[in-house]
C-alpha cells in the first residue's frame, strides 16, 4: 500500500502574533473580507437595518460601530444558543441601537406585517439589508476535509435564493442590499446575482467600496461588467490587492423606483 506520512514538528511554519493580551471588550477580531462587507453595505447613523443571519455577531456589531450607535439594527438568528450568545456579545461592546431576534429568516417577510422593528417585517422598511446567508462554507480555511455530500453542497443554492428574495421585498426603494457568503461555487454567488437581476427589474447591481477582493467568475450568469461588480475573495491572493484571506463573496444591490428606470 501507499499513502502520505504527515508528522507534526515542533517549529511553526508561519508567524502569527498572539491576541491573548487584547480586552476583549475593546477588540473583535474578524478576517479581512468581514470586515470588508460591512463598509460596502454603508449603514449610516440613523438608518434601520436588517441582518438576516446575524450569529455570531461580527458583522452585525461592525455594522453598529460604523453608525456611531446611532439608528436600529434588526440582529436575526434562528438558533436559541445563537440568540443568547448574541445578546451576550451586544451587551459586552454596549451597542444599544442593537435589537436581537429569535426568528427564521425565511419567515422574516409577510406581506400583511405591520410592525418595522419586531419581525415579521412587510415591504419597504429598511435602509440597509445584509443577508450573508447560511453556505456550504467551501471557503473556510484550514480545512482539511468536508464532510459534506454533494447532495448537501448543491441544496444551498435554493435554499439561499429565498433569503436573497426576501430581502429585495424588504429593502426600501433607494436603500441597499449587501449579498455574502464564505463559499465558492459560483451556484451560490454569481448565478444568484444574476437571478436576481433578471427576475428584480428594480434591483440593480452596483459596485461596492472598498474593493479588494478580484472580480466574479467569467464562467457565470453574469456578464464581464457585472463581474468587476461583485467581489470574490480566494486563498490564493486572486484579488485585487495582495490579499491571502478564506474565501468569499459579496455583492452590492441598491433598490429603485421602476417607475422612473
Amino acid at each position: 500500500s501507499s499513502g502520505i506520512n504527515a508528522e507534526y514538528g515542533d517549529e511553526r511554519l508561519i508567524s502569527v502574533p498572539s491576541f491573548d493580551a487584547l480586552d476583549s471588550n475593546l477588540f473583535l477580531l474578524q478576517n479581512l473580507p468581514s470586515l470588508v462587507v460591512s463598509h460596502v453595505l454603508d449603514p449610516q447613523p440613523g438608518n434601520l437595518v436588517l441582518d438576516m443571519c446575524a450569529a455570531p455577531g461580527g458583522k452585525t456589531t461592525h455594522i453598529a460601530q460604523l453608525m456611531g450607535n446611532r439608528g436600529t439594527v434588526i440582529a436575526l438568528e434562528k438558533v436559541g444558543r445563537k440568540v443568547t450568545e448574541l445578546k451576550a456579545l451586544v451587551n459586552r461592546l454596549g451597542l444599544s441601537c442593537i435589537s436581537v431576534h429569535q426568528c427564521d429568516s425565511t419567515m422574516a417577510y409577510q406581506d400583511s406585517a405591520t410592525d418595522d422593528l419586531v419581525p415579521p417585517f412587510g415591504e419597504n422598511v429598511f435602509d440597509r439589508v445584509l443577508v450573508d446567508v447560511p453556505c456550504s462554507a467551501l471557503g473556510q480555511r484550514p480545512q482539511l476535509s468536508i464532510s459534506a455530500r454533494l447532495p448537501e453542497i448543491s441544496s444551498y443554492p435554493a435554499y439561499q435564493w429565498g433569503f436573497l428574495a426576501d430581502a429585495a421585498l424588504m429593502c426600501k426603494v433607494g436603500g441597499t442590499i449587501v449579498y455574502s457568503t464564505c463559499s465558492l461555487p459560483v451556484q451560490e454567488n454569481e448565478d444568484l446575482v444574476a437571478r436576481l437581476l433578471r427576475e428584480r427589474p428594480d434591483i440593480q447591481l452596483v459596485s461596492g467600496y472598498p474593493s479588494l477582493g478580484g472580480p466574479g467568475l467569467a464562467s457565470s450568469d453574469l456578464t464581464a461588467d457585472e463581474c468587476k461588480m461583485v467581489q470574490r475573495f480566494t486563498p490564493d491572493s486572486y484579488g485585487r490587492v495582495n490579499t491571502d484571506t478564506i474565501g468569499f463573496f459579496l455583492a452590492k444591490f441598491v433598490k429603485v423606483d421602476v417607475a422612473e428606470l
